[in-house]
């Protein structure tokens, strides 16, 4: 085949126009800012991860056992080297469909680490860019636009997000949602109607928690739509046009329901809804993992610019929950935006839009007992967590409040941007994009956490002849959060060494937590003996932590042999 001659203008003709296109600047510009949020993770994608030990550890070793599945022939939903003998008792951990579908083949192909950074650092322009599509649906500019998918996609909630909820940081889909119900309001079509059905189920393929949150938001569409008509005065004809939309909406998303249920509940002990109880929340963790209207308002605690003082007294006031559940600030200068839009934009339907998503968001967010004028009240929390057991953290409704106060701040760019006037006065628009970037910014320091190389005793033990691992602490019933924290960790570098383990990542509930509750400590009397009944051969002892747990760390112990000490870490052989 013949290369024309005049292909390196075709090739640039064909760039220019590419990057002429506002969406794939905004996405461009969002993978830059992405891999300065998590930096060094991009000089060391197959090393390093951005987040700290827990959920985030334990989302690689998962995705780990899905890749070396895959090309060793084993099965995705059980890893067998996990809870040996005992069982590894994954069939309590809920999968999603989506990262299993994606993320399994990129697992086995570049590992599970670069896979793992892949999904977090994809959400950032994949969020901005949904989110400019929808506002610019709305009417707005694509200067306005861009902020408002900035703004919603590097929000000091889904940065924090990202150091450990990774399934969660994918809020295109939410966005996505509207976008196309937007289209359809606009257009008519009923095919819009059904591709927002299909985002809302590639949403709760994604994350179940998110999908619930997007279920009020789009009531809260629905109900903003029906009341303000596209053109004209409103009718009732207006109100019934909603019907076959919702319901086509509903019916399309309905369909990715079998498989989500497949994936989140896997043959095993019990049913589902044993299962479910098993994980009901008492109203006490819905009153701790839930917002306060002051952190909405409260500056970043991780911004680097913030007082200590100012630090010190929001942790005061975390009311126990954690930092990347309630980092809720919504930004000043998006605050200062959406209060002009309020005032300044003449677009009814956006506007109302952004107050009625907001405002949902807000209620549901609340704890479930709060007080106005000294007056208690019950809110819907309350009332939904007896029917929804699953769902804990109302926080996250906040999502809805950051993406309404986006749209709201959007009008305000936008008005503000026209009375701006032409010329160099234009340049004024992009300090907003500059405050954002300072108040969003928690660098220095880092937040990175390295996997590789490993410590030095997977390391030794990866040359060692195949047995059964035991770690502890194992089950010290002192601090629940470490303890689960340490367990991840152990689990973390079965990819390194590949020998069977006792515990699993499981090891506070079931069967194995059980039996590692009676291993505890592994001097006790018996417990070599134990050990070896249950076919452990290596024994590990994490020493600082095993005296943070409150025990002692003798290394001279009846039926176990000392080896050597690497790292702070005893190792002993059983026999």
């Amino acid at each position: 085949m013949r290369v024309p001659s005049d292909w390196p203008h075709r090739v640039r003709a064909g760039l220019l126009s590419f990057l002429r296109r506002p969406a794939t600047i905004v996405f461009l510009v969002a993978s830059v800012f992405a891999t300065v949020v998590t930096f060094p993770v991009i000089l060391h994608f197959g090393d390093d991860i951005y987040g700290f030990p827990g959920d985030a550890t334990g989302g690689v070793t998962q995705y780990w056992w899905w890749g070396y599945s895959l090309v060793h022939g084993g099965s995705i939903f059980d890893n067998t080297l996990e809870g040996v003998p005992l069982g590894s008792e994954w069939s309590q951990i809920p999968f999603v469909v989506l990262p299993l579908i994606v993320i399994t083949p990129l697992s086995a192909t570049i590992g599970p680490i670069a896979s793992y950074n892949l999904l977090i650092l994809s959400s950032f322009p994949l969020t901005a860019w949904a989110t400019f599509l929808l506002v610019r649906r709305l009417g707005f500019g694509n200067l306005a636009s861009a902020f408002a998918g900035l703004a919603f996609a590097f929000s000091p909630y889904h940065i924090e997000k990202a150091m450990g909820h990774g399934n969660q940081t994918h809020m295109e889909f939410i966005a996505l949602t509207f976008y196309f119900l937007v289209r359809w309001r606009q257009g008519g079509r009923l095919r819009d109607a059904a591709l927002a059905g299909v985002m809302a189920g590639l949403q709760l393929w994604m994350d179940y928690s998110l999908s619930y949150v997007l279920v009020f938001g789009l009531l809260a569409f629905f109900i903003v739509s029906a009341l303000i008509p596209e053109d004209g005065p409103w009718t009732p004809r207006w109100i019934w046009r909603h019907v076959p939309a919702g319901a086509l909406m509903t019916a399309v998303a309905a369909l990715f329901g079998p498989l989500t249920l497949l994936t989140a509940h896997r043959p095993g002990p019990g049913s589902l809804g044993a299962s479910l109880g098993a994980v009901h929340r008492s109203i006490v963790e819905l009153q701790i993992y839930s917002a306060r209207i002051n952190e909405y308002v409260e500056p970043w605690h991780d911004n680097p610019l913030v007082p200590a003082f100012v630090k010190t007294w929001e942790d005061a006031r975390l009311h126990g929950s954690s930092w990347i559940e309630n980092s809720l600030f919504l930004g000043y200068v998006v605050i200062v935006l959406a209060l002009v839009g309020l005032v300044l934009n003449r677009r009814r339907f956006p506007t109302a839009l952004g107050i009625g998503i907001g405002l949902v968001g807000a209620v549901m967010s609340e704890p479930p007992m709060a007080h106005l004028l000294g007056v208690q009240f019950n809110t819907p929390s309350h009332y939904l967590y007896n029917f929804i057991s699953f769902f804990r953290v109302y926080a996250r409704f906040a999502i809805l409040v950051m993406l309404g106060s986006s749209i709201l701040a959007a009008a305000g760019f936008a008005a503000l941007q026209t009375h701006a006037g032409g010329g160099r006065r234009q340049l004024l628009m992009l300090v907003p994009f500059l405050l954002l970037g300072v108040e969003f910014n928690n660098m220095p320091p880092t937040h990175v956490t390295s996997i590789l190389p490993a410590p030095a005793e997977y390391t030794w033990l990866a040359t060692q002849p195949q047995g059964i691992l035991m770690e502890y602490p194992a089950n010290s019933g002192q601090v629940p959060l470490r303890m689960e924290t340490e367990i991840r960790q152990y689990m973390l570098y079965q990819m390194v060494h590949l020998h069977p383990t006792f515990l699993n990542e499981s090891a506070l509930n079931g069967t194995v937590a059980d039996a590692a509750a009676e291993l505890e400590p592994y001097y006790k009397p018996g417990v070599a003996e134990r050990l070896k009944a249950y076919g452990v051969r290596y024994v590990f002892v994490h020493r600082a932590d095993y005296i943070a747990a409150g025990w002692d760390v003798p290394t001279t112990v009846d039926g176990l042999t000392y080896v050597k000490t690497l790292d702070g870490v005893d190792i002993y052989l059983i026999g």
